[in-house]
């Protein structure tokens, strides 16, 4: 029987593409096999490419903090002062919006 290929391809968020193809039988068979191991080779690319990302993810987050940790020692001598803005309550967030009630 004649042979055939079933192939695929992953793009990621920088625009790269990957493409993957399986050998395949040309009959139902065949096709569902190719199918499936396409399926595997694409889940495990995804698999390392979540990976990748939450790894990234992880770091962006370690260097916010690290950079928030210093900022927050130079708030810490703000905090100690009584020069606070009225209109302000802890946590340096403005009040919630206040309605009017009509009568």
């Amino acid at each position: 029987m004649a042979e055939c290929e079933v192939w695929g391809e992953l793009t990621d968020r920088s625009g790269e593409c990957r493409r993957f193809t399986a050998p395949a039988r040309c009959n139902i068979r065949g096709i569902l096999r190719g199918v499936r191991h396409l399926q595997e080779q694409l889940g495990g690319a995804l698999n390392q490419m979540v990976l990748q990302e939450k790894q990234k993810q992880q770091l962006d987050v370690e260097r916010a903090a690290s950079g928030s940790d210093q900022d927050d020692d130079d708030d810490d001598d703000d905090e100690d002062s009584k020069d606070k803005p009225a209109d302000q309550v802890d946590g340096g967030t403005p009040p919630t919006k206040r309605t009017r009630i009509q009568s």
